[in-house]
């Protein structure tokens, strides 16, 4: 347990707070806390459950070698009134913890809401605290200014080399060096989430291994639905045409995450907002940084966040953050985030302010995360952003990603023409190159796409002349939307750094001389 957790539990318990709400799955780990906290105070302590009723943890039948109640019955209503006044002060100075007490009507029955809230008007008379232990904790309006919520500490680095070491100790593996790469793999796993990863990693290979762990986290994040893995790609950068700028600011931080860098002092990298034309590469580039980095790319989808329920928006958006740290150190991104906050820097009156909410609690964790996760967020309309979010130390650095300059359009064809298996010595990149210009990368593999099919239905392989028609088929959205495509470079010019050098010494240059902005 984290020293400063521990501390903040005796100052509640010795300041005899009415009640303090921990939320956790950790229930075991959490009740030992307390316990050993109140112990610290010189408090006694009772526990309730609905299959134990209310115990004293030092009380235990004889017969059965169970704890003996003091108030047996599933009914928490017992429990609540059990601390009725008498001669003897038993019930003074203690610590009362309640567990699952969240999946009881306390807001609905009358009886409930008023017993819970007549013990937590006593309970600070007489020294006690009263604490519920359980997933989540909604109190009712007529009880929530009494009750402290707050959010257990998932196992610190420490903690997390003492659970490894007692599992290796249970698989005959006494003195195990437990390595830092692994410990940083469990990072962000509960206790009993660790204990799994660790035995299933000893039976599958007879040894502790991150990869194992990491693959225990990927399961994790799919069954909650909060959150999508993102399937690496194993060339990373190398796949991408163009954006030599924002590739090399990546390659350099590709070190970030390791044990060296921590020793070191290196701050772990925050994120990159990545603006621009839309079919650029933005979204290409989100997915090849996991990879450089070595770490696991999880993307989150902003809408589908947003639940009719009050409240639930900004619960699952929490939920989601929390996961992500869990994965950490990993890269999370968030595709077309200006469609996903859209409204968010207006009153929010359209959606009752949800919006808002859900922007607040995504830019304060920016700002407070404690775990190595990469942010990459995109945006096409970049106006559309709410400015709290643009401003300095949200990301490390806002880059502009433009349409490709002619060398970057040789790149681009070369990649696409090679995941093809296609011989690029049968193709002239510069042709084909000079034939697209304005055009996007996704237009380019596009272009390659449509040739192929031309190539098939004429039962030949593909050629420059093909390529070259089906180019000129082709329309980019340069052209289509050109005053909205024109709106986004020139806000790029003054309010980001460019993602590609070519960007930065010529906006774009046409054969002619002539220099369109």
């Amino acid at each position: 347990m984290q020293q400063d957790m521990k501390q903040r539990l005796i100052n509640y318990f010795k300041a005899a707070y009415p009640a303090v709400a921990i939320q956790t799955t950790e229930e075991p780990r959490a009740m030992g806390d307390v316990i050993a906290a109140a112990k610290e105070a010189k408090k006694k302590v009772y526990t309730w459950s609905a299959t134990e009723g209310l115990c004293p943890i030092d009380a235990v039948d004889t017969k059965t070698g169970k704890p003996k109640p003091v108030v047996e019955g599933k009914d928490p209503l017992d429990a609540f009134q059990w601390r009725t006044p008498k001669k003897d002060s038993m019930h003074e100075e203690a610590i009362y913890i309640f567990r699952d007490i969240n999946l009881y009507p306390l807001g609905r029955d009358p009886m409930l809401a008023r017993s819970l809230r007549d013990l937590l008007t006593w309970a600070p008379t007489a020294g006690c605290t009263i604490i519920f232990i359980c997933t989540e904790f909604k109190p009712a309006p007529c009880f929530e200014k009494l009750v402290t919520v707050t959010d257990y500490a998932l196992p610190d680095k420490e903690a997390l080399r003492k659970i490894a070491t007692n599992v290796a100790e249970s698989c005959g593996k006494k003195g195990m060096v437990i390595s830092d790469e692994l410990l940083s793999a469990l990072g962000g796993l509960s206790t009993s989430e660790a204990e799994n990863a660790l035995a299933l990693s000893f039976i599958e290979c007879k040894e502790f291994t991150p990869a194992v762990i990491f693959r225990e986290k990927v399961q994790a994040v799919r069954k909650t639905g909060l959150l999508e893995i993102i399937e690496a790609d194993p060339k990373g950068l190398d796949n991408i045409g163009g954006l030599d700028l924002l590739k090399a600011w990546v390659t350099k931080r590709k070190r970030a995450y390791s044990p060296e860098a921590e020793k070191f002092g290196l701050p772990a990298p925050k994120g990159v907002l990545a603006v621009g034309v839309p079919g650029s590469g933005k979204s290409l580039i989100s997915k090849a940084i996991g990879t450089a980095f070595n770490v696991p790319t999880v993307k989150l989808d902003i809408g589908a966040l947003f639940n009719s329920l009050v409240g639930e928006s900004e619960s699952r958006t929490r939920d989601a953050l929390k996961l992500a740290e869990a994965m950490s150190p990993c890269v999370l991104w968030i595709d077309e985030i200006d469609k996903g906050l859209a409204g968010a820097s207006g009153s929010g009156s359209g959606d009752s302010g949800v919006t808002r909410r859900v922007f607040g609690t995504i830019i304060s964790w920016m700002q407070e995360r404690k775990r190595p996760v990469f942010l990459i967020a995109t945006a096409n309309n970049v106006s559309a952003l709410p400015p709290e979010l643009l401003r300095k130390g949200r990301f490390d650095e806002i880059f502009a990603v433009d349409l490709p300059s002619e060398k970057e359009r040789e790149a681009i064809f070369a990649i696409h023409l090679t995941k093809k298996k296609r011989e690029l010595k049968k193709f002239d990149l510069s042709i084909l190159a000079q034939n697209t210009e304005g055009f996007t990368g996704s237009e380019i593999e596009a272009v390659v796409d449509d040739a192929m099919y031309s190539a098939f239905d004429r039962n030949k392989d593909i050629d420059d002349i093909i390529l070259v028609q089906a180019a000129k088929d082709t329309t980019p959205l340069s052209k289509t939307a050109a005053e909205q495509i024109q709106a986004i470079r020139d806000w790029a010019k003054t309010r980001a750094r460019y993602a590609s050098s070519s960007s930065e010494e010529n906006e774009v240059v046409t054969k002619t001389g002539r220099k369109l902005s």
